[in-house]
């Protein structure tokens, strides 16, 4: 990119990174509010990828306003898009890369795409309805996936007249359709900035046996990413027609990306409102019970067995007396993430209230695999290092116990209720000196 000065002086050109181009040569101030801030977080992140897109839509906003005038685009074997600045007259000119062909795909930079994506009206509230689909559900039903899932599709087929629209979760994710091809895919996930377009699969080896197997011909594989560069999930858009998809098609699989990106996000904002501890960062109460629910159902249906751990900090209250109310914030933050760390990613945390963590480790997990998690997470918790800041403002070592108790489904019970009776009772047990232990429930000891 360079910045040429202005008319009836020597032709001079300087180069420029995208940053500088935002930060001091355009006129961000003619933007609309909503438009400067989407330009400033960009700036925040300072990925190469979002400043290059954040400065063609500042460009293309400021053309609206005036502020910038779009000179004839020159072709010489390669695209160069050029404005002139209103006030100084200085010409910015800007070089897009073309895309690279291998193997029977094209990598196709997305800044090599027309600058807007056209959508006639009744495309565009399709695309609104992206919103919808997650809003209308309550988020702790798990509908609003499967609701935006069912949408994008639709908004898909009407924008692009595709076969299909898939949503492929994140890698971390194990729910989700697979992709057709797991390197593909994951190329993509490491490269928001292109689109990954096979105009044939019979001419690309590494999709020439899954489209014959599907009856697919055309493919587009596209990253939805978050505003800083972390993937989403990707959007794989199908035709059973070759070449089916020209570059104002893949501007607007861009568009339908960029769009389902910002639904996830705006989801997982309302879901954190609803379902994190805003202290210990870890799920609430809320999200606790409607996965205890869950998670009996699915183990009665397995016929496999899980288990509900109560874990209590002892003598907490000391913490706050001693050293305030923030040191006892500080112990609680601590154990969270330690519990958190000591679990399998699909079993689940939560703050039940006050020092009070609730544990749940989901089917099949027999009982020898819960004394020995339940154990551990116990004995974790006593070796933290934790220090406090006091009200004297000095650090200050203390040491934290936790007691924890466990019943276990279906064997102490049969409901949700009565499994947290259960598990109750035995940290009430676990709670007697000397604390510090994990204690089962037993049916045989169930007076307290």
């Amino acid at each position: 990119m360079a910045s040429e000065p202005r008319q009836g002086r020597p032709m001079r050109q300087k180069a420029i990174d995208f940053r500088e181009l935002i930060e001091h040569l355009l006129p961000l101030d003619e933007l609309p509010p909503t438009d400067r801030l989407r330009v400033r977080r960009a700036l925040q992140t300072d990925i190469s990828a979002q400043l290059e897109q954040a400065a063609l839509y500042a460009l293309t906003r400021l053309e609206e306003t005036g502020a910038v005038r779009r000179l004839p685009v020159r072709e010489n074997g390669k695209r160069t898009l050029r404005w002139q600045t209103r006030d100084t007259l200085g010409v910015i000119t800007l070089e897009q890369p073309v895309p690279l062909e291998r193997a029977g795909l094209l990598v196709v930079p997305r800044s090599s795409l027309p600058d807007q994506a056209q959508a006639g009206l009744d495309q565009v509230r399709r695309l609104l309805r992206l919103d919808e689909a997650m809003l209308a559900s309550d988020p702790r039903s798990g509908q609003a996936r499967r609701g935006l899932i069912e949408q994008l599709d639709q908004a898909g087929r009407e924008l692009l007249a595709a076969s299909e629209v898939r949503f492929i979760p994140p890698g971390d994710e194990a729910t989700g359709p697979e992709p057709l091809s797991p390197a593909l895919a994951a190329e993509a996930r490491g490269r928001p900035d292109v689109l990954l377009y096979c105009p044939d699969t019979e001419r690309c080896p590494a999709l020439a046996v899954e489209g014959r197997r599907r009856g697919i011909r055309s493919v587009v594989i596209a990253a939805a990413a978050s505003i800083d560069g972390q993937p989403l999930g990707l959007l794989e858009v199908l035709s059973r027609e070759p070449e089916r998809f020209p570059a104002d098609a893949l501007a607007l699989v861009a568009l339908l990306a960029d769009s389902c990106a910002g639904v996830l996000e705006r989801a997982a904002r309302i879901e954190k409102l609803i379902f994190i501890d805003p202290l210990t960062k870890v799920y609430n109460r809320s999200y606790f019970d409607l996965q205890l629910r869950n998670e009996m159902a699915r183990a009665q249906r397995e016929r496999n067995s899980m288990a509900l751990c109560i874990a209590d900090i002892d003598d907490f209250k000391s913490f706050n007396t001693s050293f305030g109310y923030e040191a006892g914030d500080q112990v609680l933050v601590q154990v969270a993430q330690s519990l958190s760390r000591g679990v399998r990613p699909f079993d689940t945390v939560a703050r039940w209230g006050g020092e009070e963590f609730a544990i749940l480790l989901t089917s099949p997990v027999h009982a020898h695999d819960v004394v020995t998690v339940s154990e551990r997470l116990r004995s974790v918790v006593e070796r933290l290092a934790v220090e406090v800041e006091g009200l004297d403002r000095r650090r200050h070592p203390v040491g934290v116990t936790m007691s924890v108790g466990v019943a276990l489904f279906p064997d102490h019970a049969l409901s949700g209720e009565d499994l947290w009776r259960a598990a109750n009772q035995a940290l009430l047990r676990a709670k007697r000196p000397p604390k510090n232990k994990v204690v089962f429930y037993s049916p045989q000891r169930n007076a307290i």
